[in-house]
């Protein structure tokens, strides 16, 4: 390119900065840097906190981006440093009983009134380009009594040089934009930080990222090692990063969005089925209504019923006269032909009578009786032989066989039943005796089963009307029962002292059936148990006993006492030791009783003396002291074998007994049943035999021929004879029948005016479903010709209820029986509607008051249905499904894209940067510098599945984009990977001064490591590293190299390999390497257009001046002569100024001081 096109760049170098109450420097501040066209570096020099960060702040506050944190220097307190502590002028933090509170500079006077207060910062940039002026300033200003939220900031700029001490003249009221415009004519004011930002960027080439890089620079943390200046300072983040994340954020909505469809439709789908249940409770409803017009719980209904119904059967009754008047006729002309065949027939009979009287005299027939009369005779001679057989097997054996030993046995019986009464009475004595015997022994088995299931349950030996009482008296007091136990069950004798138990049991007898109840439960114990109805429970006694008390008992060794054992865990067992050792109750244990001993004495089988007095005996003691032990037990249950094995002896004998009275009942109405009884009566071969003789008569005389040609010819007449009185009887009836019949229909119809009805009059529903209920009424009458005259009432009997009236009353049972249905049916449909209601409200409406589960509000369900239709379809869905997984695609196959493309665009910044660097000399040998990166490859499960994701949806394009059920499957297929993705960006987050970093496959700064190539034209090329390869001093001059090489790319001097804006604040880091290192590094940034301002301590101040003078002391690169560059040294100390000659360079030392407004 020529000169003549060449490109001029603005260059933008700090001229001076204005503060005005700002941090330490109270009052009006100016400090102005070197603008040297050859070298403007400047250095900074003071003691610790003599306020070099806080004029390097003023840049924070003024420049970069809102919220950028101040320098760590400057933070190194326990205060915050922002503008407000700033304007206020914080000096540090004072502890008092208050607890910390901070001190400040400024906001009240030497009396403690508090006073507005004001500050600035004016920054003021000469472009070295064109000689243009760019003041940018920032005016703060807090009003009395306001704290950190009170502040208020006004921006402006100007293209001439702003002097804040102006301002001065408004300082009683916070200032507004128009003042600002007045003090300073047509500069420019903004509402915020940041639209000052973006123009005063604009006009300098300055970004945010660009600040980011130089505030690293300028605070103490900026990075040294390749990898962070890049990753840091110079990478922007990764389009593929931005791309996941909006990937992710569109699924979800997407599927936040199908799941809210989705509710939608089952939403539909319920306010379907509700429009579905309320078309069916509707059409009931209507149904209903219908029927009740024919109801027969109304007078209107049950006259609409009776007015159809007469219609009908009057139609019937008028078709059904002519018939009645047909049949009249054909029964008379049938009458007419009976009568003359039966005078024929009669005639032909009497002929053939009197041949056969001729022939045998009339015996047959006479024969013929007595033979059925036999007959009859056997069988109830066989039934009567049986039933006395049957009877006799009972009682006295067999049935005798002849009529001796029937009179025998009937004599027998007789003095059988003279004897009855004395014998009954032995009977019912003895039964009487064993029944009562048997009772005992029940309830006396059934209470040992008792006792048996109580200790077995309970572990007790108390008794059934021990336990009850004890329960009355818990549920009384409320207390549990085992917090009432029975003396009884809190002792036993020893294992080895069995045989001691008697006498144990007669002993302690007096208090063996003591409750024994805590004395905390003494108060109001006896109100409570009165409640206890007295005659409900037997007597008891109880004790109050202190147990936390404690008792000292001991037992006399061959006392009784000392042969027991207690129930160690029971609170009362030490109180029980004291009683069972007591005089009263303790016996001493003897074989035989000493009448001699005075003492209390027992003997093994319960026998004791006690002084003048003894007692013996245990028949009806029940022994309940003890435990339960399986012996015990074994013991309990052989008493209630051996009682079961008494009860079943005195039933059988109790059944014998009951045997014994029933036959002896027997025998006595057997006795009773035969007194006056003959042999004949039962004699069956007697009856057999004469059936037999008359059997042999009738088969002699039916043999003669003719007699037997005879008597088959009068029984065939005598057969025609009976046919024809049939004939002629049906036909006399069928006569009457239907002359009645014509009489009733003609008088049924007269009395019912010809039964006329409107039919219009009840719905055809309702009419169709009384023909069939008069079909069915009806159909009793096999022959519907029959109809007519069972309705005009020929088959009425007297007293009953006319068929007509049978038939309407069927209709009215129907018609009521099907109200009742349609009425049920349609609470049914009516329930099932409000139920699907009542859900969908408690699910999608449970906050409207208004709204009911009601039929009466099925308007608004209706409403939903309409709404919803028009916002959802399950069509409209699967569109949606098919273009958010159309969406995902793209997005996807964009970010595989990007993930290839963020590589190749870092490499194109290296390269930008490299082209910048290709004329700069590097190192000691002056080699040239090339920046260069490798990049690892994705992991292999995220690529792998990457590629599944974009195959299958790839696929899903060419073949199932119409196919809902496959859109759905594919939507849900990507969900695995989108969970990939977001464990990647879960791992995102600001780390170590880089933004969004952390996930190696979407982030080609976490695969990538950066490294330096230094060529030279006569010697192999180097390459340093981060970590290694050459000496600190290289490192910080490579250092020194990126840094600048990057601020130039991000100011905008890619183009023309110089910045825009040209000021940099360098951190004391920098020059604490050794001197030739620093020297070194500051040959660098000044070299690429840079304004250097560096930070120092104080001790640090010659040896930075003696690197910097061996540093300036060049060739001119555009004369080519040896020339001294002048610098800038700023000590900041108070009250002195001083300057040297360092060889010959001149040094000007500029302190600054506070300079009053």
């Amino acid at each position: 390119m020529n000169d003549s096109m060449a490109i001029v760049a603005d260059r933008w170098m700090l001229e001076s900065r204005q503060l005005v109450n700002w941090g330490s420097y109270n009052g009006y501040h100016e400090f102005r840097p070197s603008t040297d066209a050859l070298a403007p570096v400047t250095l900074l020099a003071g003691a610790s906190e003599s306020g070099k960060s806080t004029l390097v702040d003023a840049q924070i506050s003024l420049l970069y981006p809102t919220g950028t944190p101040y320098n760590k220097a400057s933070n190194s307190g326990k205060s915050e440093r922002n503008d407000y502590t700033y304007l206020r002028g914080m000096a540090g933090i004072n502890d008092s009983a208050e607890g910390e509170r901070p001190v400040y500079l400024r906001g009240r006077g030497d009396d403690g009134t508090p006073h507005n207060i004001w500050g600035a910062i004016v920054d003021t940039y000469v472009n070295h380009s064109d000689g243009g002026l760019l003041s940018c300033a920032k005016f703060l200003y807090l009003t009395t009594g306001d704290g950190k939220d009170g502040l208020r900031r006004r921006y402006a700029t100007w293209n001439r040089k702003i002097d804040p001490r102006a301002m001065d003249r408004y300082r009683d009221v916070p200032f507004t934009a128009n003042m600002l415009r007045e003090m300073y004519p047509e500069c420019e004011t903004y509402p915020n930080a940041e639209t000052f930002h973006a123009a005063i960027w604009h006009i300098m080439g300055l970004s945010a990222e660009a600040c980011r890089l130089l505030h690293k620079i300028q605070s103490a943390d900026a990075p040294a090692r390749l990898d962070d200046i890049f990753k840091q300072g110079v990478l922007d983040v990764p389009e593929a990063i931005a791309i996941a994340r909006n990937t992710v954020d569109d699924y979800e909505r997407y599927h936040e969005n199908f799941h809210i469809m989705e509710e939608k439709i089952k939403r539909v789908g319920k306010l379907r089925a509700i429009q579905n249940l309320y078309g069916e409770y509707s059409a009931k409803r209507n149904e209903l209504g219908e029927y009740r017009r024919a109801d027969p719980e109304t007078e209107a209904g049950e006259a609409a019923i009776t007015a159809w119904a007469i219609s009908r059967m009057a139609g019937e009754i008028r078709a059904g006269i002519p018939a009645a008047e047909r049949a009249i006729e054909d029964a008379r002309l049938r009458i007419g032909q009976a009568d003359l065949r039966i005078q024929g027939l009669d005639a032909q009979i009497d002929a053939v009578r009197e041949r056969l009287e001729g022939l045998d005299n009339g015996n047959l027939l006479r024969l013929k009786n007595d033979l059925q009369r036999a007959r009859r005779d056997r069988e109830e001679t066989r039934v009567r032989r049986q039933r006395l057989a049957a009877r006799f097997e009972r009682t006295s054996g067999k049935l005798p066989t002849d009529e001796t030993s029937w009179d025998d046995m009937r004599a027998a019986l007789a003095e059988t039943a003279r004897s009855y009464d004395k014998r009954r009475a032995e009977l019912d004595s003895a039964y009487e005796e064993l029944v009562a015997r048997r009772a005992a022994f029940g309830e006396e088995r059934e209470r040992l089963r008792r006792d048996y299931e109580r200790a077995r349950r309970q572990k007790s030996r108390v008794t059934d009307a021990m336990a009850d009482a004890r329960d009355l008296i818990a549920r009384a007091t409320g207390l549990d029962a085992a917090e009432l136990p029975y003396v009884a069950e809190l002792m036993d004798v020893k294992e080895n002292e069995e045989r001691w138990r008697t006498a144990m049991n007669v002993a302690y007898a007096p208090i063996a059936q003591t409750i024994l109840v805590d004395r905390r439960h003494e108060a109001g114990f006896a109100a409570k148990v009165s409640a206890i109805d007295p005659t409900h429970m037997i007597r008891r006694t109880w004790r109050f006993v202190d147990t936390r008390q404690t008792h000292d008992a001991k037992s006399e060794e061959g006392w009784l006492s000392s042969k027991l054992r207690y129930r160690e865990d029971s609170p009362f067992a030490s109180w029980l030791k004291t009683q069972t050792a007591s005089q009263r109750y303790d016996a001493a244990c003897v074989d035989a009783i000493d009448d001699a001993d005075e003492r209390r004495q027992v003997q093994a089988d319960g026998q004791i003396k006690s002084g003048a007095h003894g007692f013996h005996g245990t028949k009806g003691m029940t022994p309940v002291i003890g435990f339960i032990n399986e012996t015990y037990l074994a013991q309990l249950r052989e008493r209630v074998s051996r009682k079961e094995r008494e009860y079943a002896d005195v039933d059988q004998r109790c059944g014998q007994a009951k045997r014994d009275l029933e036959l002896l009942h027997d025998e006595r109405a057997l006795a009773d049943a035969v007194a006056d009884m003959p042999w004949r009566e039962i004699d069956v071969f007697a009856a057999e035999k004469l059936v037999d003789e008359l059997k042999t008569q009738i088969d002699r005389i039916e043999g003669d021929p003719e007699l037997k040609t005879l008597r088959e010819r009068l029984d065939e007449l005598a057969r025609q004879r009976d046919e024809a009185g049939r004939t002629r009887y049906h036909a006399q009836a069928d006569l009457d029948g239907a002359q009645k019949a014509e009489r009733l229909e003609t008088q049924w119809l007269a009395s019912h005016d010809d039964g006329t009805f409107d039919e219009s009059t009840i719905p055809e529903t309702v009419s169709n479903r009384l023909a069939d209920a008069y079909e069915d009424a009806c159909g009793i009458i096999g022959d519907r010709k029959e109809r007519p005259k069972h309705l005009a009432g020929i088959s009425d009997a007297e007293g009953k209820t006319p068929f007509a009236q049978r038939v309407v009353r069927k209709l009215e049972n129907v018609m009521g029986g099907q109200i009742t249905r349609l009425s049920e049916q349609t609470g049914e449909k009516r329930t099932a509607t409000e139920q699907a209601m009542q859900s969908y409200l408690e699910d999608h409406a449970a906050d409207d008051g208004i709204v009911t589960a009601s039929v009466n509000d099925y308007q608004y369900f209706l409403r939903e249905l309409s709404d919803l239709d028009m916002l959802v379809t399950r069509k409209t869905t699967d569109e949606e499904y098919a273009n958010s997984v159309e969406k995902l695609y793209m997005s996807l196959q964009q970010l595989n894209r990007s993930i290839r493309s963020d590589e190749e665009n870092i490499g194109e910044q290296l390269d930008r940067i490299n082209d910048m660097l290709k004329d700069q000399k590097f190192g000691p040998r002056e080699g040239r510098l090339a920046l260069t990166v490798e990049f690892g490859k994705p992991q292999r499960d995220f690529a792998q599945a990457f590629g599944a994701i974009l195959t299958k949806l790839d696929d899903w394009t060419q073949e199932d984009r119409d196919d809902a059920t496959a859109t759905r499957k594919a939507f849900a297929s990507c969900k695995p990977f989108i969970d990939t993705l977001k464990t990647e960006l879960g791992k995102i987050h600001d780390t170590g001064g880089v933004r969004s970093y952390g996930s190696y496959n979407l982030d080609p700064r976490v695969r990538g490591s950066f490294y330096a190539i230094v060529h030279h034209t006569d010697e192999p090329d180097e390459r340093i590293s981060s970590t290694g390869g050459k000496s600190g001093g290289a490192l910080q001059e490579l250092t020194s190299f990126i840094y600048g090489a990057a601020l130039i790319y991000l100011l905008g001097g890619d183009l023309t390999g110089h910045p825009t804006y040209t000021t940099l604040f360098l951190d004391e880091a920098l020059i604490k390497a050794d001197g030739r290192y620093t020297q070194r590094a500051l040959n660098v940034l000044p070299r690429l257009g840079f304004q250097v301002i560096v930070s120092a301590p104080e001790s640090k101040t010659a040896e930075s001046i003696a690197q910097l003078t061996i540093f300036f002391r060049k060739r001119s690169p555009l004369s080519n002569s040896s020339t001294l560059a002048r610098i800038s040294l700023y000590f900041l100390c108070a009250d002195f100024i001083t300057a040297f000659e360092s060889g010959s360079l001149s040094v000007w030392v500029r302190c600054f001081l506070n300079e009053p407004l």
